[in-house]
């Protein structure tokens, strides 16, 4: 996997680009001892034009940076500065380790009427909340080995990328939003789009004049 500085992605990112992050949390860790996976969160970027810098679609118990929207601090789905979700993620765990971080571009071109299904989404789910870890453990056995949707009462962050996804026309309808996990949005899932493709992925370096050579 190519490794570039975030300066250097930053203004390439566009609306459905996944970022995908490792993490020191407890569920972090468990989530990607499960899938077999470096990725246990799964994130969207957006691009609006009233703001100059990219967001991050996300859904998380994190409350600590604001919904760029809303401007308020609550569990759940939430759009958020994603440059400060990367410089801030993992930071309260102690010792802190700096988490991995990649995106996987949509190549597709993006159209009015997919912007518009987000907008409406943002505001359709705003408040509701993330579930806790056996709540989530459950609702995504059901939906992963039955195949039974659950009530969309919450997101996990699979849930809301997936819900996303299909709202944008790239999932089918049919897709049971609480089957997804982050490996999932991999490259080492099996994600079948109804149009576009995935670019390479590539992770991504927050500070590259601090790394180890």
């Amino acid at each position: 996997m190519n490794k570039l500085p975030y300066a250097e992605i930053q203004s390439g990112l566009q609306t459905g680009d996944l970022i995908l992050f490792s993490g020191q949390y407890e569920i972090s860790k468990k989530v990607e001892k499960l899938e077999g996976s470096p990725w246990s969160h799964v994130a969207m970027a957006v691009r609006l034009p009233e703001f100059q810098y990219p967001l991050l679609w996300e859904s998380t118990a994190l409350t600590d940076l604001p919904d760029e929207t809303y401007q308020d601090h609550i569990p759940g789905p939430k759009l958020v500065k994603l440059e400060d979700r990367l410089r801030s993620y993992g930071s309260d765990v102690v010792p802190y380790v700096p988490p991995r971080y990649a995106v996987r571009p949509l190549v597709m071109d993006r159209t009015t009427e997919m912007l518009d299904a987000l907008r409406h989404l943002f505001t359709e789910i705003h408040g509701l909340p993330n579930p806790g870890q056996w709540e989530m453990i459950w609702e995504v056995a059901l939906g992963r080995l039955f195949h039974i949707r659950s009530q969309q009462d919450n997101y996990t962050c699979s849930e809301l990328v997936a819900e996303s996804y299909i709202r944008m026309g790239l999932l089918s309808q049919d897709s049971v939003v609480n089957g997804f996990m982050p490996k999932d949005f991999s490259s080492d899932g099996n994600l079948e789009l109804l149009k576009g493709r995935f670019g390479e992925e590539i992770e991504i370096s927050l500070d590259p004049e601090k790394e180890p050579v």
